[in-house]
C-alpha cells in the first residue's frame, strides 16, 4: 500500500508497536504546563498558562471528528504552525508558491517529486545524517495538490467502497502534503513502506532524530486519539528547527502543540525547558 494519509478508524485490529519518540513526564515550558501523552495513547490534556496570580486553561484539543473548516491562516506564511487535520482543511485553490524538485536537496530527481524552498537545506542535511549513520533514506512522496488528492481519493473509493476508502486516504484539503513541507520516507531503494518501517534501523534513526533537521512526526505510535491518525512512521511535516525542538520538549502530539500555539494567538515556539534561568 503506498503511504498515504490514514485517518483512525476504531477497528477489531490495534496497533501495538512501540513509540519511539515518547514521553510520560510532566514538563515546564516558559511557564507553560505540558501534560504529556502517556504510553496508552491516551489523549493529553488541557495545557494550562500561569501567571503570578492567574492560571488560565486553554481550550481543549477537540476530539477527532470530520469536518470541513476552511483554515483562515496563510499557508504562504504560517506553513510551520498552521493546523490541518481530519476537521480543518486547506483551501482548495492553494498551491505553495516556490516548489522545487527533491533533488535540490541531494534525492535523485524525480518528477513531480517537489516540496517548497524552505525545506530543502535542512532536508538535505537530513538526508546526509542518515547516509552517514549508515540508514539512507528515499522519499516516496511530496507535495500533492488539492486535484491530486481528489483524484487519489477518488480512485480509491472505486477500488475499495467509499468506507474503506476513508479510513486509508486524507480527503481532499485535508492532508499536509498539500502545504508542500511534508514527505513520506522509507528506506533507500523501497517502493513501498508500512508500520514495520517504524521498527527498522532507518525509521527508528528518523524517530529519533528527524527533530533536529526541523521534521516531526506528525501521526506517531499510540497517539490516534489526538492526531485522529493512525501510527505512520514514514510522515514527516517540515516546522523548523526551533519548533520541532519546542515539540519534542513539550511531549505532545504536533497536532496539540499546534493547536495550543493557536490558541494562545501566537506562532512563536515556547522557551525550552532546558533554557537556562533569567
Amino acid at each position: 500500500m503506498h503511504p498515504y494519509d490514514q485517518p483512525h478508524r476504531p477497528s477489531a485490529q490495534v496497533y501495538r508497536l512501540r513509540r519511539a519518540v515518547a514521553a510520560s513526564a510532566l514538563v515546564v515550558v516558559a511557564g507553560v504546563g505540558w501534560q504529556a501523552v502517556g504510553s496508552d495513547g491516551g489523549e493529553e490534556a488541557a495545557p494550562t498558562t500561569t501567571t503570578s496570580s492567574t492560571t488560565t486553561t486553554l481550550p481543549a484539543l477537540p476530539a477527532c471528528a470530520e469536518g470541513e473548516e476552511i483554515t483562515s491562516r496563510d499557508p504562504d506564511q504560517d506553513w510551520a504552525t498552521i493546523l490541518v487535520d481530519t476537521a480543518r482543511a486547506l483551501p482548495a485553490t492553494y498551491g505553495p508558491p516556490d516548489l522545487h524538485n527533491i533533488s535540490q536537496a541531494g534525492f535523485p530527481f524525480t518528477e513531480g517529486q517537489a516540496l517548497r524552498g524552505l525545506v530543502m537545506d535542512d532536508l538535505a542535511a537530513m538526508r546526509q545524517a542518515a547516509e552517514a549513520n549508515g540508514t539512507p533514506i528515499g522519499v516516496l512522496a511530496s507535495y500533492r495538490s488539492y486535484p491530486t488528492q481528489v483524484d487519489l481519493f477518488t480512485r480509491r473509493v472505486d477500488q475499495l467502497g467509499a468506507s474503506e476508502a476513508g479510513s486509508r486516504v486524507a480527503r481532499p484539503g485535508h492532508s499536509e502534503h498539500q502545504l508542500g513541507t511534508t514527505i513520506d520516507v522509507a528506506e533507500q531503494g523501497a517502493l513501498d513502506v508500512d508500520q514495520s518501517f517504524g521498527a527498522s534501523p532507518t525509521g527508528q534513526w528518523i524517530a529519533s532524530n528527524a527533530h533536529e533537521y526541523g521534521f516531526i512526526l506528525s501521526y506517531p505510535a499510540e497517539s490516534s486519539a489526538t492526531t485522529c491518525y493512525d501510527f505512520e512512521p514514514w510522515h514527516l511535516r517540515y516546522v523548523g528547527r526551533d519548533h520541532a525542538a519546542a515539540v519534542i520538549d513539550s511531549g505532545v502530539t504536533l497536532r496539540q502543540y499546534l493547536w495550543d500555539l493557536e490558541q494562545r494567538g501566537t506562532t512563536t515556539p515556547p522557551v525550552p525547558s532546558t533554557a537556562p534561568p533569567q
